[in-house]
C-alpha cells in the first residue's frame, strides 16, 4: 500500500476522533445594560438599593437625568438558555463566604461576568459599594471595545483625517464629512430627530491650555472654535459651551497621550439650541500640537447618553498613521 496514503489515512482518523472544543456563541445585549442576576425579593432590599445606586446612578454631562448603565434584573432561576449569553452580567447574592470573582467568556463571547455573594446583607451592601467603581471601570472598557467591533463592519473612509492630522478613527459609514476646513473636519449622522456630529482640529502647542487647571481654557477655546467654526440656524449665532451648568473635567490617558476629558452641555448663543457634548485635548508632543476631538449631540426629546458614548468609541478608536 502506497506509504503516503498510509500516513494521509492516519492524520484523518486522528482528527475525525480527536475531541471538538466547545463552539462559544455570541453574546448580546444592548450597549451599556448589565444583566443583574439576583432574587427578586433581594432585588426589593437594601442590596438592590445598593446596585441600582452603585451601577444606575446619573452619567454626567447629559442635560438630561439618564443613568450610567440600565439595569435588567433577572432572578437566578431564569438565568439559562438565551439570558445566559448576556455581554456584561453582575450575580449578586447570598453564601458562607465572601466571594469577589469575575469570569471571562464562560457563557458567550465577549462577556464580562461579576460575582459578589457574602454571608450577610451588611457585608454584601458594603462589597457592591465599594467594588463597583472597578467594575464599572472593567464594564465600560468591554462596552467601548463592543462599540468598537460593531462600527468595524462599516467603517467610513476618511481621508481628510489621514491628510490633514496623520490619524485614523473607526468611524460609521452612516456619517458623512459635513464640514471641512484646512484645520479642521466635521462629521455629522443625521438621526430621527437631530443629529449626532463629530468635530477634530488642531491646536499649536503655543496656545493656551493649563493641564492641570483646564477649565477656563477649555471653555474660552470651545467658544471660540464654535464662533469660527460651528454656526447656528439663525444669523449670527453659534455653538457655545452653556454657562448655566459647569462642565465635568477628567484627565485621562489617549494612544498614550495625557488627555483631558470634558463632559457638559452646549447651547447655540442666540437660538433655541442645546445638548450634550463629550470633548478630548490630546497633548500630541510629538507633532507639537493638541489635537482636539469633540462629538455634541442634537436630539431633543429623547434619550441622548449612548449617542455621546457612541462618539466616545469612536474618539478612543484614534490611531496615529505610521510616516514613510
Amino acid at each position: 500500500m502506497n506509504i503516503r496514503f498510509l500516513l494521509l489515512f492516519f492524520v484523518v482518523l486522528g482528527c475525525q476522533n480527536r475531541p471538538s472544543a466547545p463552539m462559544v456563541k455570541s453574546s448580546n445585549g444592548n450597549i451599556n445594560t448589565i444583566s443583574v442576576v439576583m432574587p427578586d425579593m433581594l432585588w426589593e432590599t437594601e442590596v438592590g438599593e445598593a446596585v441600582r445606586a452603585a451601577f444606575a446612578f446619573p452619567a454626567e454631562g447629559l442635560p438630561q437625568k439618564e443613568p450610567f448603565f440600565d439595569l435588567k434584573q433577572i432572578p437566578p432561576e431564569v438565568f439559562t438558555g438565551f439570558t445566559r449569553l448576556s455581554r456584561m452580567v453582575l450575580w449578586v447574592g447570598f453564601g458562607d463566604e465572601v466571594v469577589i470573582r469575575t469570569d471571562k467568556n464562560r457563557y458567550a463571547s465577549p462577556q464580562q461576568m461579576t460575582v459578589l455573594s457574602a454571608p450577610d446583607t451588611a457585608t454584601l451592601v458594603e462589597m457592591i459599594l465599594s467594588q463597583s467603581p472597578g467594575i464599572i471601570k472593567s464594564f465600560k472598557a468591554g462596552e467601548v471595545a463592543e462599540r468598537q467591533r460593531r462600527t468595524l463592519k462599516s467603517t467610513l473612509n476618511q481621508h481628510a483625517l489621514q491628510d490633514r492630522f496623520g490619524i485614523d478613527l473607526s468611524i460609521p459609514s452612516a456619517y458623512t464629512v459635513f464640514k471641512e476646513e484646512k484645520s479642521a473636519v466635521w462629521f455629522q449622522r443625521e438621526i430621527r430627530k437631530g443629529h449626532v456630529n463629530l468635530i477634530v482640529y488642531a491646536l499649536p502647542r503655543t496656545t493656551k491650555l493649563d493641564f492641570e487647571q483646564p477649565l477656563a481654557d477649555i471653555i474660552r477655546i470651545r467658544d471660540s472654535v464654535g464662533q469660527a467654526f460651528i454656526p447656528g440656524r439663525l444669523t449670527n449665532t453659534h455653538l457655545i459651551t452653556e454657562a448655566a451648568y459647569e462642565p465635568y473635567v477628567y484627565k485621562t490617558m489617549i494612544n498614550g497621550m495625557r488627555t483631558v476629558e470634558t463632559r457638559g452641555t452646549w447651547e447655540v448663543k442666540g437660538d433655541f439650541m442645546a445638548g450634550p457634548f463629550l470633548q478630548f485635548v490630546l497633548d500630541d508632543k510629538k507633532n507639537s500640537r493638541f489635537l482636539v476631538m469633540e462629538g455634541f449631540v442634537f436630539a431633543p426629546t429623547v434619550a441622548k447618553r449612548d449617542y455621546v458614548f457612541e462618539t466616545e468609541a469612536i474618539m478612543k478608536s484614534m490611531q496615529e498613521l505610521k510616516k514613510d
